[in-house]
């Protein structure tokens, strides 16, 4: 089986990977022919907020995932990172999803020695960057400049991260880019990556293979604003985005598109919302809201190891991203495109549901005398006290929620779910369902579900005898699995 490495590159990396995770987690799945995603984070800000939490999800992610017993559909997906994927106790290469760059967290002048130069470089230096540049601190990233970005990250291939990458790596595996082309460190980061990426030398290696994988990419163009400052003084200034997005477009037609087998697909997405976020330079405060539009990359990715990993090698694939329909209203399943639509509605609406239960519902199961909570064959009460339920499992869920309840508060929002729900409502938690009308009213499994016909559920699952074999953590994974599917399939037919 193939593997996807995907490079987040930013923040905008982050958050589009935090996506994939969500959707992974709810049964969205890659091309069968891809097992296993290996995603790995470039920021020079390791404190970003962004990052941190994106990391923290993907660690609960896999904790989840490996103590599932490769269920079926929720958690189904392996996530791994270098050192896991090399199965080697190397201590140079990061165990948390980032791919590290060294010296950032220092002055530009510093970092390209400024003090140690001769005259002439020094001139040089000072005619290519201004004195602002020279005392930037890149400690919390490149702050909207791609010109000190890019000499930066020039230091792609001298990393152990791009090492031990380059080791894994097989015929047959393929690459995905994320990258904001409105900011510093994504603008900068994507250009100088793929072109790495694509250099056939017999001295590095696997470059071989690596140089004619299926590449994709998404650059994202400006979807969001911020506003200014108390007397306008800050290092970031969103009214330069589009200026910067143009130019950087420019020089992307002619370093990237004129050679036609860069990139196999790339991927376009932008909003001209007045989504506005607060200002941040970077560190722990830079933790912006999810946004529809990150979700729409993370379907991006899907849709590349779906469509674009086995073509020929020819002109790059162009792809943009649109809904049905706005109008100034909350996006909707019914306001996606059927492709779209299909790809997450059951997927997504059974996480949702999964969560919504644990919210509203457990604990009415954990006192309910039905066989699930059977000390032998079931889930002991004593299972919701230990790591694998509170630290990882009650923790992504949360993660999940706040994601949803962000995206719904967004400009931009998406708002498919009824967040109002209780224990005998869950019912109703979807929507725009189409409902049936029968001769007493509404009828059917969108009548009776409650959070006491998951339960009954629940107690039938156990009591088929079928996960008497699993631990109780997969079995618990694996119960809740068969009886959010099943239900959804009735509730969306």
């Amino acid at each position: 089986m193939a593997k996807l490495y995907i490079f987040g590159i930013g923040g905008t990396g982050s958050r589009v990977i935090k996506a994939l995770t969500f959707l992974l987690a709810s049964g969205v799945k890659p091309h069968a022919d891809f097992d296993t995603i290996i995603p790995m984070v470039i920021d020079p800000d390791a404190a970003n907020g962004d990052l941190n939490r994106t990391t923290d999800i993907l660690n609960k992610y896999q904790h989840i995932q490996k103590n599932s017993n490769e269920a079926e559909n929720l958690f189904g997906t392996k996530i791994k990172t270098l050192k896991e994927l090399l199965n080697e106790n190397h201590q140079n290469i990061s165990s948390n999803f980032i791919y590290s760059l060294a010296h950032t967290g220092q002055k530009f002048g510093e970092f390209i020695d400024y003090n140690g130069m001769d005259d002439d470089n020094k001139a040089l230096f000072d005619l290519l960057f201004s004195q602002e540049n020279k005392e930037a601190d890149m400690t919390v990233g490149f702050k909207g400049n791609p010109n000190i970005g890019s000499v930066v990250l020039n230091t792609f291939s001298s990393t152990n991260e791009d090492k031990e990458f380059r080791n894994s790596f097989n015929p047959g595996d393929a690459i995905f880019i994320i990258n904001s082309i409105f900011g510093g460190t994504g603008a900068s980061g994507f250009p100088l990556l793929l072109k790495n990426l694509r250099l056939d030398d017999s001295a590095v290696l696997n470059s071989q293979i690596i140089s004619q994988a299926p590449i994709g990419a998404i650059t994202y163009l400006p979807y969001f604003s911020i506003p200014e400052s108390a007397g306008g003084n800050k290092d970031i200034d969103s009214s330069t985005f589009m200026s910067k997005s143009k130019a950087a477009l420019s020089y992307y037609e002619h370093a990237i598109f004129k050679d036609e087998h860069s990139l196999n697909a790339f991927y376009y997405l932008g909003d001209f919302s007045n989504n506005s976020i607060p200002y941040a330079e970077g560190k722990e405060n830079q933790k912006n809201p999810a946004h529809f539009l990150e979700l729409a990359g993370a379907l991006a990715i899907i849709d590349f190891t779906n469509n674009h990993c086995k073509q020929s090698n020819g002109a790059t694939v162009m792809k943009e991203f649109g809904t049905l329909q706005n109008n100034g209203k909350s996006l909707k399943y019914n306001l996606l495109g059927s492709k779209t639509k299909d790809s997450i509605k059951h997927p997504l609406s059974a996480l949702t549901l999964f969560s919504l239960f644990l919210e509203h519902s457990l604990d009415q199961l954990k006192v309910n005398k039905g066989p699930f909570n059977n000390q032998r064959d079931g889930i002991d009460n004593s299972f919701y006290t230990k790591d694998f339920y509170k630290e990882y499992l009650e923790k992504f869920v949360a993660y999940f929620t706040e994601w949803l309840n962000e995206m719904e508060k967004n400009d931009v929002s998406f708002a498919p779910f009824h967040t109002n729900v209780t224990h005998e409502t869950l019912k109703g938690f979807v929507k725009d369902l189409n409902n049936k009308e029968g001769i007493l009213g509404k009828i059917g499994i969108k009548k009776q579900l409650s959070g006491n016909n998951l339960i009954a559920d629940l107690n039938g699952a156990i009591k088929s005898k079928k996960y008497d074999s699993e631990e109780s953590n997969a079995r618990f994974i694996k119960v809740f699995d068969d009886v959010i599917q099943k239900n959804i399939k009735q509730l969306m037919n």
